[in-house]
């Protein structure tokens, strides 16, 4: 029966269930709960009110007064709302419509308690958000934002619908803020700057919005604002979100991106200073993950920060020693992150170049041009083209290894732009 067919208050309960984002089973057992423990112990079974739910959506039958009134309690309306006017009601009135009923305090409870999402759907919501964060580096950026944005627009429709209790809404936008932090990583990862910076922002109002600490959200806008080249801003966000930041390795990774923005800016001194933060806060008591998440910043990582330092301060020697702690570090058990690997063995290929010893430079580099061209993100690239503006110096115009490593980096940056554009997008 189409919808134009059905009584409107089939109509309304069927919205209503769908916007709570309930299957009729769930709704099923959400009205069995809604009776007192007297009336529940008279009620079938789940399977039956489920059938009961399906018939009432389809206009076959109106239900009844215990099972309007269970719907007004399980969705927090009235039953004039739901149902429309009762043709009961008495025609006239005095001044005994006007006493309070038990009804009354039984509808304000159930609207206070309403609410268009469970605790435990919440609960799901937030195990697939830390999912999505922990196979950050496993998944190609492309393929992982659509999953990202996805499971944004589904607590968006929630929170739109606007029926969930106070401290749900404030779990609700906290989730949200880390989405759209790891949406803004993955759009920064795909060349897509201003839309990366636009989802950052929007991370930091919704972590305001729900009370809770903003601090990944300014490390995504530090990230950002160095792809910008806004060092001075790159490094100053970084520094607010260091400040701000519980003892977790976002701790770490913050005063890393502020040594990294400040020695693109040309403040050796500032940039020293944010990797001794870096060192002192991966010594402290910091609470550890997995080593992998898109928040994660384990010593392999911590090293790549403090290579980059090297190559932008013009220390080579500091840089390869780096990327040596780099490698120890994942000798010692840190798991393995091909993207940071990737830019490990760049980077030292670069402080290799300016040592002017090119044979150890294609032993670095060699390895790392067989990435998936999936996984090759604008954090690697970077690195590869900054390999070849070195490498188009007149000292190496008639080598033969310049020239062979840039024709490979033209390649693999080719086949990241076409992964990470056209293919994926």
């Amino acid at each position: 029966m189409a919808d134009n067919e059905l009584p409107a208050w089939a109509v309304r309960l069927r919205e209503e269930r769908t916007r709570r984002l309930w299957s009729q089973k769930v709704t099923a057992v959400r009205l069995r709960n809604a009776a007192d423990e007297e009336t529940r112990a008279a009620l079938p079974g789940v399977e039956s009110i489920q059938r009961y739910v399906r018939d009432y959506e389809a206009g076959k039958h109106f239900p009844g007064d215990l099972y309007a009134e269970l719907y007004c309690r399980a969705f927090g309306l009235t039953y004039e709302y739901l149902f429309g006017a009762k043709t009961n009601a008495p025609s006239h009135s005095n001044d005994l419509d006007e006493i309070p009923t038990k009804y009354d305090a039984q509808s304000l409870t159930s609207w206070i308690g309403a609410t268009n999402i469970s605790d435990d759907a919440i609960g799901v919501l937030a195990q697939d958000t830390i999912r999505l964060s922990a196979i950050h580096a496993k998944r190609p950026p492309a393929r992982l934002l659509s999953d990202v944005v996805g499971l944004h627009r589904r607590i968006q429709a929630v929170l739109r619908a606007g029926k969930q209790r106070l401290r749900q809404t404030r779990e609700l936008y906290k989730l949200d803020a880390d989405l759209l932090a790891h949406a803004s990583l993955l759009l920064g990862d795909l060349h897509l700057d201003d839309a990366a910076l636009a989802y950052g922002v929007a991370s930091e109002l919704s972590a305001r919005e729900a009370d809770a600490n903003h601090a990944i959200s300014l490390s995504v806008q530090a990230k950002t604002q160095r792809w910008r080249l806004r060092f001075a801003e790159s490094a100053d966000l970084a520094r607010q979100g260091y400040e701000c930041s519980p003892a977790t390795p976002i701790r770490i990774l913050l005063a890393s991106q502020e040594a990294n923005a400040a020695a693109l800016l040309g403040d050796a001194r500032r940039a020293r200073e944010a990797l001794r933060r870096a060192e002192t806060a991966a010594d402290g008591p910091i609470s550890l993950d997995s080593g992998v998440s898109a928040w994660s910043c384990p010593r392999s990582r911590q090293a790549l920060f403090a290579l980059a330092v090297g190559i932008r301060t013009g220390d080579p020697d500091a840089a390869l020693r780096a990327a040596e702690m780099a490698d120890s570090a994942w000798a010692s058990g840190d798991p393995v992150v091909k993207g940071t690997w990737a830019q490990v063995r760049f980077g030292a290929g670069i402080a290799q170049i300016m040592k002017g010893d090119l044979d150890a430079m294609l032993r670095e580099v060699t390895p790392a041009f067989d990435m998936a061209p999936e996984f090759r993100m604008a954090t690697i690239t970077a690195y590869t083209s900054h390999m070849d503006a070195r490498l188009r110096q007149r000292r190496f115009a008639r080598d033969a290894t310049a020239l062979e490593i840039r024709q490979r980096i033209h390649e693999f940056n080719s086949g990241a732009l076409h992964a990470d554009g056209s293919s994926e997008g």
